[in-house]
């Protein structure tokens, strides 16, 4: 479920687009991999410092959580517009500054995992950890949280890795059929981040929409994934028909 937020979909979808557009072909297939594993590290090291612990977490963390996702998903959304709204399609990257700056600060390959570490700096993350230390308090001691935790990170990790892959399978395939489908694939990343960065300033201030969003769980990252997948098959389609059509008329 927590490798199914939002958020997550959003940053690994932009992260994963992001390294298409550099022609990281291969690392582009490891975003959600490897975001997937800084942030469920950050959780088993807490797991373990809060372990015997009965320190409360300070609710400013909430906002701290939010204000890192949100900044991650606006930047990727203004490097993805950037390049969606090029007049030159054969633009290889989206162009800014901050994008810029991380690659050259984290490296290309690293980045996805310091991401994670950073999205885990939040309340909703960190209370999972508490969670795993007060039962294993309550049961078998350490043993128990390293395996809550390593299991709880597995989970997310799987779910965070197939949903980098589906989008890196579907966005090299798009663009492989058609320049200007480059421009559409970055423009409705970005837009998808902004969406997400919306809905988190909004969960934090609005608390009817909070509630909501809660009882919906796993099912609005699983939805973001399917519509995803539904608007590239349509993308794809289209594509093929229209090459389909070309082809008939040079031979005809």
């Amino acid at each position: 479920r927590h490798g199914f937020d939002a958020d997550h979909i959003a940053v690994i979808d932009g992260m994963t687009r992001a390294r298409q557009l550099h022609h990281s072909y291969w690392t582009s297939r490891l975003v959600g991999a490897q975001f997937a594993l800084g942030h469920s590290a950050v959780i088993l090291v807490a797991s373990m410092l809060l372990y015997g612990q009965s320190a409360a977490l300070p609710q400013w963390l909430d906002g701290l959580g939010v204000a890192i996702s949100t900044c991650f998903l606006l930047v990727i959304a203004a490097s993805n517009f950037s390049h969606a709204l090029s007049a030159d399609s054969s633009v290889p990257k989206p162009v800014g500054p901050v994008a810029a700056a991380l690659f050259r600060l984290t490296g290309r390959q690293l980045h996805p995992a310091l991401v994670g570490v950073a999205f885990a700096m939040s309340f909703d993350a960190l209370a999972q950890a508490a969670f795993f230390a007060s039962r294993g308090s309550e049961f078998s001691g350490i043993s128990t949280v390293i395996s809550m935790a390593a299991v709880f990170g597995l989970g997310m990790t799987v779910a965070d890795a197939a949903n980098g892959a589906l989008l890196n399978w579907f966005a090299s395939r798009s663009d492989r059929l058609a320049r200007q489908a480059s421009r559409f694939s970055s423009g409705f990343i970005a837009l998808i981040a902004l969406l997400a960065a919306s809905a988190g300033i909004m969960r934090e201030y609005e608390s009817g929409f909070a509630k909501t969003w809660e009882g919906m769980g796993m099912w609005i990252g699983v939805g973001m994934v399917g519509v995803t997948s539904l608007v590239y098959m349509a993308r794809i389609s289209l594509q093929k028909a229209r090459l389909q059509r070309t082809t008939d008329q040079v031979h005809g």
